[in-house]
C-alpha cells in the first residue's frame, strides 16, 4: 500500500509541475520519476533520506539530502536500474542535521 501511495503522489506532483510551467509533461518522464520514487521509497536504508526526483527525456536528476555517502550511492544505483532511464545526475548531499520527516 505504501508503494502505491508513493507512486501516485509522485505521478500527481510531476503532472502538476508540468502543467504549472505551461508545458505538457512527457508521460514517459512521469512514469520514470514515479518508478524511481517508488524504488527509493521501498529501500529501507533510505528511510531517513529526503530525496526529490525529476526526469526529462529519460535523464533523471536526484536532489536532496541523505545521511551517508552510501545512501547517496544507493539512490543513484536504484535510479539507474529503472527501465527508460538514460542517465542520472546525482546532486544529493550529506545532511549535517537529521532531515525532518
Amino acid at each position: 500500500m505504501r508503494r502505491l501511495v508513493a507512486a501516485a503522489l509522485v505521478a500527481a506532483l510531476m503532472l502538476g509541475a508540468g502543467a504549472a510551467a505551461g508545458q505538457a509533461p512527457d508521460p514517459g518522464d512521469a512514469k520514470i520519476s514515479a518508478a524511481v520514487e517508488a524504488l527509493l521509497w521501498q529501500e529501507r536504508s533510505l528511510a531517513g533520506a529526503d530525496i526529490h526526483v525529476e526526469s526529462k527525456g529519460g535523464e533523471v536528476t536526484l536532489r536532496g539530502f541523505a545521511r551517508t555517502m552510501e545512501e547517496i550511492a544507493t539512490a543513484a544505483r536504484l535510479a539507474r536500474s529503472v527501465p527508460g532511464v538514460r542517465g542520472v545526475t546525482n546532486t544529493i548531499r550529506v545532511s549535517i542535521t537529521p532531515p525532518r520527516g
